[in-house]
Parts: C-alpha cells; sequence; structure tokens
C-alpha cells in the first residue's frame, strides 16, 4: 500500500535536504526529474505509467536505495489507485512530489 501521507513527508524531507545542500542528486536523478517535469509541462497528469516509463529509461541512479527512484516507484503506485490519489492527501501528496521535480529539473548541477 502506498500511504500519501508517507509519500508527501518523503517528497517534503528531499525538497528541504536540496534547498539546504545536504542532498546532491546524481545526473541520473537529475535526468528522471528533467523528463517528468517536461512531461508536467504539458498539461497532462501525471500517470503511473509515465513515471514507471521515465524510470525504466532511465540510467541506473549511484545506488539501489537512492531516495528519488525510490520515492517515484511509491508514487507511481499511489498514482494506479485512483480513489486514494485524487483524495485530498492522495493529491497533496502528488504535489509535493512535482514540486520536487520541479526543483530538481531547474537546479544547477552540484559540480558548476
Amino acid at each position: 500500500m502506498h500511504v500519501p501521507e508517507e509519500i508527501r513527508a518523503d517528497a517534503a524531507a528531499l525538497i528541504d535536504s536540496h534547498a539546504r545542500g545536504q542532498w546532491k542528486p546524481g545526473d541520473a536523478d537529475r535526468r528522471v526529474a528533467l523528463a517528468l517535469f517536461r512531461f508536467l509541462e504539458t498539461g497532462a497528469p501525471l500517470t503511473g505509467e509515465q513515471v514507471r516509463s521515465v524510470l525504466v529509461h532511465a540510467e541506473p541512479s549511484d545506488g539501489p536505495g537512492e531516495p528519488l527512484p525510490v520515492l517515484l516507484r511509491r508514487t507511481a503506485g499511489l498514482l494506479d489507485d485512483a480513489e486514494t490519489a485524487e483524495g485530498p492527501a492522495g493529491r497533496d501528496a502528488v504535489d509535493h512530489v512535482c514540486l520536487l521535480l520541479d526543483a530538481l529539473a531547474l537546479s544547477q548541477p552540484a559540480d558548476r
């Protein structure tokens, strides 16, 4: 089960860690975020299928426990459960994930 409140909390924690410079996403994470950001710019709603498609075609991240791919897999599962995803907690969770994707896609790589 994909609990929206946990997804929201994890997304918020990554946003905060990224803003403070405590978490620096790798190139693979940045490319995943950028691909999903570009999809979101079309105005189409994010779907679980879209998230999984981007993850399947992405380069492997630095490790299996990297926070962004884990969070995105859980978000895809949430999006597959339309009733939960459309509820207030689900929408809030997805909004936070989208804010994280925006922040990553629009930020400069750490080595620049």
